[in-house]
């Protein structure tokens, strides 16, 4: 009986561990959810003036009331003027733009969509007054 008893003992450690090594992997799988989320990128969305382009870096910076921001433009950046696909190119100084932006694991600021000219100052006004296209 006592060997009956020890042979089955020995066969739920074998098929499922410890109850210790099962606390730890549940710790394992909640610290890489954690480490997930952590990693999950910040988004905003952002509207103004640009100040300054800079094409070698593909950089571009809006005013601000107390600081200039600086966004990076990417190649995955998805650019439109006046509600129709542009480039880098077309972007100016002195232009309003709009759009939504992404923090990299660097700590930067990347765009995911920009919107030049009249299009991101009617979206400026129309959030202003709450309405949404």
């Amino acid at each position: 009986m006592k060997n009956l008893v020890a042979v089955t003992l020995f066969a739920a450690f074998v098929v499922g561990g410890t109850p210790g090594a099962w606390a730890a992997e549940a710790s394992n799988d909640k610290s890489a959810q954690d480490s997930k989320a952590e990693h999950k990128a910040k988004q905003m969305p952002f509207h103004g003036k640009v100040s300054a382009i800079d094409k070698t870096a593909k950089t571009i910076a809006l005013e601000g009331k107390e600081k200039n921001r600086t966004f990076q433009i990417t190649s995955s950046t998805k650019i439109t003027k006046d509600g129709k696909p542009a480039i880098f190119d077309d972007v100016t100084a002195g232009e309003s733009v709009g759009g939504r932006a992404k923090e990299s694991p660097a700590g930067k600021w990347e765009v995911v969509t920009l919107n030049i000219g009249t299009k991101a100052d009617k979206a400026k006004r129309d959030e202003k007054h709450g309405e949404k296209k």
